[in-house]
């Protein structure tokens, strides 16, 4: 299949394409444009060049399938009018989203959203994409190769001497997660045989709980004795935002079991605590 892979230099999306060049897929990057400058992205046979805030500047022409994985504008409007142009040229198009859009609690597939602010426009452009026939992918928080929202954890770690989380008081946070090598594994699954109209779950842990996350981030930042210490939401949220920090502090459970048993999608790679510790970070 010829695929457009969009944030295909991205962290996910650079996964994403290497693995779908791997399982003999022609891959067609699409980058935004930098005056003067003709770009090249590993493992891509084409490169295109468009910006999601201009949608008449998305060239789908002549793909067979569309892959949705660079960072949202978080402007909704934007989101929208970029799916659309992505969906009116007819190619299969996977959507990444996330499991904020679930919201607190317990959730599967089938769960209503229910967003945190951070990604409150994300419900309507899952629903956008549904619609038109498109499919979602919903990651956990995704780690692996020493990067990802856990890479922060230890950078924090490292500066401050200990462990560090964000938490709101009385409650202990934690987090569905996925090796990003395991997710790619599940794009290229979906690319070749998700269903229109899906919804899919890329979490290889349900819930992992945020204080075992941070001890490990101590641990590979090098800090004598791993210790943690809760750290306040409303005071990570002066120096992360407060929609970053209420969303670093939620408390998840999450369910890909829908996911794995339609695709025979079989997570295999080490866990978060134990690509921390040992892995590579």
């Amino acid at each position: 299949m010829k695929v457009l892979v969009l944030g295909a230099t991205g962290y996910i999306g650079s996964a994403v394409a290497g693995r779908l060049a791997e399982r003999g897929h022609e891959v067609v990057a699409l980058v935004r444009p930098k005056a003067g400058e003709s770009r090249t992205v590993p493992g891509a046979a084409e490169v295109r060049y468009g910006d999601l805030t201009d949608p008449a500047s998305l060239d789908v022409a002549g793909v067979d399938a569309i892959v949705h994985a660079t960072a949202p504008s978080g402007d909704e409007a934007v989101e929208l009018a970029a799916v659309d142009a992505l969906l009116a040229g007819g190619a299969k198009l996977v959507y990444t989203s996330g499991i904020w859009v679930l919201g607190p609690g317990a959730s599967d597939e089938g769960s209503a959203t229910n967003p945190v602010p951070l990604v409150r426009f994300r419900a309507a452009v899952e629903r956008r994409v549904l619609d038109g026939g498109g499919i979602v992918i919903r990651p956990g928080v995704v780690y692996g190769g020493g990067g990802g929202i856990p890479a922060s954890l230890v950078a924090t770690a490292a500066a401050h001497g200990r462990g560090r989380y964000v938490a709101v008081a009385g409650r202990e946070p934690s987090w569905p997660t996925v090796h990003v090598d395991d997710l790619a594994d599940l794009y290229v699954t979906v690319v070749e045989r998700g269903g229109s109209g899906a919804v899919f779950h890329g979490v290889g842990e349900e819930s992992v709980p945020l204080e075992a996350v941070a001890k490990a981030a101590a641990q590979a930042a090098g800090v004598a004795g791993g210790g943690v210490d809760p750290w306040p939401v409303e005071e990570a949220g002066g120096e992360l935002g407060p929609a970053y920090a209420e969303a670093l502090a939620l408390v998840q459970t999450v369910s890909a079991a829908r996911t794995r048993e339609e695709l025979g999608w079989t997570p295999s790679r080490p866990g978060l605590v134990a690509d921390l510790t040992g892995g590579s970070y």
